[in-house]
């Protein structure tokens, strides 16, 4: 088993063969295939390095693993000491959005025995599948045709005067097979199979050899995307619902070296604005009976039609909240603001969201190291006067103890509304 070598980085945070003596040229040519294969989204290539974007999470090229973090807060304190604090709370983001389940694993001892994300990813669907094989795999009818010596299910006449005209004691046919040979199985097998090329831990890789002594053999499938989409999960498939969000992940952004120049890239990466958009969400939502609120999230409504009536334009707020006849749409912008001065573009954002929804006030709430609070009024350009529309600003602090806030969606409702929880019976 290779050594491997782990870097922690922050997102747009600039990496190159110089800062270190274990990101190399080879490591650097093994990302930038990648990047080019994923039309340039996770970074920008500089001189003998590159520049990260909006996406956390893990980069692995050959040996050497990448743990790009999510950084809210441009202080004094030691990057370096702060990246255990912002690694901590990135998992919490992935589990409250359900990108990473830890219901009946112990966070805080997955963290001890993991070198990265990637590995507690690993683990966890080492976990699942371990439950899902003890339970028994699934089993399905499955179409199967070839010849047999004996005659079961529906000959295929056409075969079978082509193949065994000589052969008359086989028999070409078509039949259902009850067996575990199908793709829900085939895909945990599959992952099974790739862990041990992008494992360099010798627990979870006793772990995957045991798996697959006890896994029966079954043949190799190709996947893409509609793969995994096509999916159902009745009661009796729901137990792998959560091994095969994992098994799509790395099945799916698994780029082996085919040049023989270059090293493996495996990436599970994340887009933080996206994910704080869902974690805000999710976390107001948790309130909504206590305040006697409605949270809805990315309505859509038209904008703009052209001449011929093909591709109009819309426009798609983060959240929704509603408060009796108040309508508050809430944008989330994961980016550092300094002071109380939105850039031009996000006040244009809210005011038409604003006009479209109604409202006479929204809220552009950013991520900070310290509270502020903030509002402005729009002018009205027919008469130079203020509108009575406004555009607030709030920047929250999103940890505590160095931890992810507790009550962090209780906090917003407060600020937003200004009002205190109720408890509704």
């Amino acid at each position: 088993m290779k050594i491997r070598n782990t870097i922690s980085v922050f997102e747009h945070e600039r990496l190159t063969i110089h800062d270190n003596g274990v990101f190399t040229k080879k490591h650097l040519k093994s990302l930038i295939n990648f990047n080019d294969n994923n039309n340039n989204k996770y970074f920008t290539v500089i001189r003998d390095g590159v520049k990260f974007s909006q996406y956390v999470g893990v980069l692995q090229a050959g040996n050497l693993t990448i743990e790009i973090l999510p950084k809210a807060d441009k202080d004094s304190i030691v990057e370096q000491a702060t990246k255990p604090v912002w690694r901590s709370a990135l998992l919490g983001m992935l589990q409250e959005c359900k990108l990473l389940r830890v219901d009946e694993i112990d966070k805080a001892e997955l963290n001890l025995r993991s070198n990265s994300i990637l590995e507690i990813y690993l683990e966890i669907f080492l976990l699942e599948t371990q439950k899902i094989l003890r339970k028994g795999l699934v089993k399905k009818y499955m179409a199967t045709e070839g010849n047999r010596m004996s005659l079961k299910g529906r000959l295929n006449f056409g075969k079978q005067i082509a193949q065994n005209i000589i052969h008359q004691e086989r028999f070409y046919i078509h039949f259902s097979e009850y067996s575990n040979d199908n793709i829900y199985n085939r895909l945990l097998l599959k992952t099974l199979r790739l862990i041990p090329k992008i494992n360099s831990n010798p627990a979870l890789a006793d772990s995957v050899n045991t798996l697959l002594l006890n896994f029966p053999e079954l043949p190799d499938c190709k996947v893409s995307s509609a793969t995994f989409e096509q999916l159902t999960f009745d009661r009796k498939l729901e137990p792998y619902r959560e091994a095969l969000l994992i098994s799509k992940m790395l099945l799916l952004n698994y780029r082996p070296d085919i040049s023989g120049g270059t090293e493996n890239v495996i990436a599970v990466l994340f887009d933080i604005n996206k994910l704080w958009e869902e974690f805000i969400y999710r976390r107001l939502k948790k309130y909504e009976t206590s305040f006697g609120i409605s949270v809805k999230r990315q309505q859509t409504t038209g904008f703009w039609k052209p001449g011929d009536g093909n591709n109009s334009k819309t426009v798609r707020p983060d959240i929704v909240m509603e408060y009796g006849k108040q309508q508050i749409v809430i944008d989330t912008k994961w980016k550092i603001l300094k002071g109380l001065i939105p850039s031009d573009d996000d006040l244009k954002q809210i005011f038409i969201y604003n006009l479209f929804w109604n409202c006479d006030r929204s809220v552009l709430l950013y991520p900070a190291n310290s509270e502020d609070s903030g509002q402005g009024d729009y002018h009205d350009h027919n008469n130079g006067k203020l509108f009575s529309r406004k555009c607030c600003v709030e920047k929250i602090m999103i940890l505590k103890d160095n931890k992810l806030k507790k009550n962090l969606g209780q906090e917003i409702i407060e600020k937003v509304l200004g009002i205190k929880e109720v408890i509704h019976d």
